[in-house]
Parts: structure tokens; sequence; C-alpha cells
């Protein structure tokens, strides 16, 4: 998932699609929001949930898992 407002509109989408039973994936370098520390807290909120809604990585990370 990637887009815009980290801690609303992302979360929102995560948390939402986790209910429907998607497994999850966050890129965090592709995620931002008007306020860094909220971009910041939402992903380690996220991250702390032990990918209960979502695992977070960046960009590089993904294009790497692609890659393998």
């Amino acid at each position: 998932v990637t887009g815009v407002t980290t801690e609303v509109c992302v979360q929102t989408t995560l948390r939402e699609a986790a209910d429907r039973g998607f497994v999850n994936l966050v890129v965090s370098d592709a995620t931002a929001s008007y306020f860094p520390k909220f971009h910041d807290a939402a992903l380690e909120m996220v991250a702390a949930q032990n990918a209960i809604v979502a695992s977070v990585a960046d960009a590089a990370a993904v294009v790497a898992a692609l890659d393998a």
C-alpha cells in the first residue's frame, strides 16, 4: 500500500484490507504525511503489531524481493 496521509488514509486502507483477509505490505518511503512525526508514528504502530495489519518495508526492499 502506498499513498498520502499515512496516519489516516493509508492506515485505514491497511486495516480495512486486513479485516477482509488481505495480507498487506506498506511501502514506507512511498507514503507521506503533512506531519513527518505522524508518518513515523503510524509506521511504527503498524510495525509494532507484528504484521497483524501489515508488514512494513521500504521501496528498495520491495524491489529486491521482486528481483529475487
